[in-house]
Formats: C-alpha cells, sequence, structure tokens
C-alpha cells in the first residue's frame, strides 16, 4: 500500500450506527490513514453515544456530513444507499458504500453514474475480497484448472437484516469472489430458495455453470444454527479446502510414484495435504487502505462498481429463479 501513508490523513464521516457501521467507526478510528470526523444516523441517541467514544460530532443532518469530510462510508440500510451515496457523490465526497451497492439494478447505476460525473473514488464493501485467505486462494487458483467450486455461508437467524433476502444478504459475497476467480461469464443460472422466518429467502441455493464446464454450486442460509464459511474447489490435479473464519486452506494433491521392492508388494497410496500459511491482518483494514490509496493515487478500487454491479446483477437472477421454484413447489404443495 505505498504510496499514499506521507499524505495527510482523508477527513472520513460514517452514516449508519448499526452493527456494521460500528465497525467502520472501530477501523477508521485506528487508521492513520484517515480522520475520523462526523457521524450520521436518523437515531440520534446512537449517533450522540457512538460520537462520544470516538470523540467526534453526530451531525444533525446528511448535509452537515457531506460538508465537513471529504469521503463518506455509506453504511445505512441497503434500500438508501442510492441516496445517500448520490447526494455524497454530488457533495463532492469520494465514497465507500457497503454491500450490497443497492438492491436494484436501477439503483447501482445511479452510485455509479454519480461517482463518475462527479470524478470521486467509488469503493463497494465486498469485505471477502480482502480475506488474507482468499486473496492466497486467488494466487493458487491462478495455476490450476477448476472443475468446480462449492461455497458454503450458513449463519443462525438473527433478524438484523429486513430489507434484502439472504442471496443479497450473503451469498453476494461468495458471487464477488466467484466473479472474482472465473472471469468468464456464466453461461447458465438455476436456483432453489425457502422462506422460513421471514417473508423473504431465507434460504437459497444457486448452480452456476460456464462454457468451460466449470461448476459453481453457492449454498446461503441464515436458517442453520452453526456458523460456516467455506470454499471447496476441485482442480485437474488438486482439492482445495478454504476456511473464511478460521482463514486456512489445504490442499490435497495427487501422488504419482512407483513402489519397486523387487517383489510383489501392497502399499497405501495417499494424498499430499499442504496446510498454506496465511497471514493475519483484518479484511476491513486492507478494504480501507485499498480506499485511501485509491483516492491519492486516482486508482479504481478492486472492489469498484463494476464488479459490484455483476454481484448484484447475479443477485437479481438467482432470487427471480428461486422465487418462481418455490412459487411453483408451493402451488404443488397445496393442490
Amino acid at each position: 500500500m505505498a504510496g499514499f501513508h506521507n499524505e495527510p490523513p482523508i477527513k472520513v464521516g460514517v452514516i449508519g450506527a448499526g452493527n456494521m457501521g460500528r465497525n467502520h467507526l472501530r477501523v477508521l478510528a485506528s487508521m492513520p490513514a484517515f480522520s475520523l470526523t462526523s457521524l450520521y444516523d436518523p437515531d440520534a441517541m446512537v449517533a450522540r453515544q457512538q460520537a462520544a467514544i470516538y470523540g467526534i460530532t453526530a451531525c444533525e443532518s446528511l448535509e452537515q456530513l457531506y460538508d465537513s469530510v471529504d469521503a463518506v462510508h455509506v453504511v445505512s440500510p441497503s434500500f438508501l444507499h442510492a441516496q445517500h451515496a448520490c447526494m455524497a457523490a454530488d457533495a463532492g465526497c469520494h465514497l465507500l458504500v457497503e454491500k450490497p451497492i443497492a438492491l436494484t439494478l436501477e439503483d447501482a447505476d445511479a452510485i455509479i453514474a454519480a461517482a463518475r460525473q462527479n470524478s470521486r473514488v467509488l469503493c463497494v464493501g465486498h469485505v471477502e475480497r480482502y480475506n488474507p485467505a482468499i486473496v492466497t486462494l486467488k494466487d493458487i487458483v491462478a495455476q490450476e484448472e477448476v472443475l468446480s467450486v462449492d461455497f458454503q455461508r450458513l449463519s443462525p437467524y438473527d433478524g438484523r437484516i429486513g430489507d434484502a433476502n439472504v442471496v443479497y444478504d450473503l451469498m453476494i459475497h461468495d458471487l464477488d469472489v466467484l466473479n472474482w476467480l472465473m472471469p468468464q461469464e456464466p453461461a447458465r443460472v438455476n436456483s432453489h430458495g425457502v422462506i422460513v422466518f421471514s417473508n423473504q429467502l431465507d434460504y437459497a441455493q444457486a448452480i452456476i455453470s460456464y462454457e468451460s464446464g466449470t461448476v459453481a454450486s453457492l449454498t446461503a442460509s441464515r436458517i442453520t444454527e452453526s456458523k460456516v464459511r467455506k470454499a471447496n474447489i476441485n482442480t485437474r490435479n488438486a482439492y482445495i479446502n478454504v476456511d473464511y473464519l478460521n482463514r486456512s486452506i489445504e490442499i490435497s494433491r495427487k501422488t504419482r510414484f512407483n513402489l519397486d521392492v523387487g517383489y510383489q508388494a501392497q502399499y497405501l497410496q495417499e494424498s499430499i495435504i499442504e496446510k498454506v500459511f496465511v497471514p493475519f491482518k483484518e479484511p476491513l483494514v486492507t478494504e480501507f487502505e485499498e480506499f485511501a490509496r485509491c483516492i491519492h493515487n486516482g486508482d479504481t478500487p478492486a472492489t469498484n462498481g463494476e464488479t459490484a454491479r455483476k454481484a448484484l446483477m447475479l443477485c437479481e437472477q438467482i432470487t427471480k429463479g428461486a422465487f418462481v421454484t418455490f412459487a411453483n413447489l408451493s402451488e404443488t404443495i397445496n393442490s
């Protein structure tokens, strides 16, 4: 991240003091690349409480926030991202928008256009892209012929996210990683889903296939008591297991040898298992460093508006397919 450490800190504010917003506040307050100055939340009491922790201003309006900073982290509910991000860009602020960039392609396009028209940096919070395990995985996969990918992202239900189904809330992380690992366009998308505790999909599965023959399977759940974040990849020469939470990678490779002892013998041939060293660094720190670097250097972030839109487009396809199959299944059961 060389090239911006001698630059003055970027004055930054945060919109939203919910669970994720508090993570943004915590990390920004610890980074010398930023000067955390203000925050806005429609709940004035929450805003004052969080502002007091960091010694910053609890703004009474969005306009007050925009006027006091050079960059804004938009961590408000997803359906408000377009409104808040476009206003910030028009006010001259650089943008870091939490994922999903928006809940519709129209809103995503509006954010992208506002950032472009105002010559502002737009970074989108697809934080798994900055997970050291995934960064290491990218280098490994580049040397392999990928046959299949299986993502599992499972969580208990907590009711915290009310404006997005499980595809936009959870699966989108793995869709963005998949797009990064597999730069080719999907040929076919099939999906299924179940509504359990909310009025939206709480469990979804998708199969994405490519013209190359590669197949990707994705499962996202917010009805599972165990928290799971894993990716399993089959290549022509190896099986790769990635644990996002433990930031660990294990690679099982085929062994190729002949044992000649001069007489008929039986022996056990086992795979070689590599345990890849993954350096630890909090992904949010790396993501925010990327944002700061791009502000100073004028570069495009790795997780930008276009990559976020691509993941969002898959979310839309998967959701539509899952609702169709769920509705057809319900109709069959009730008939």
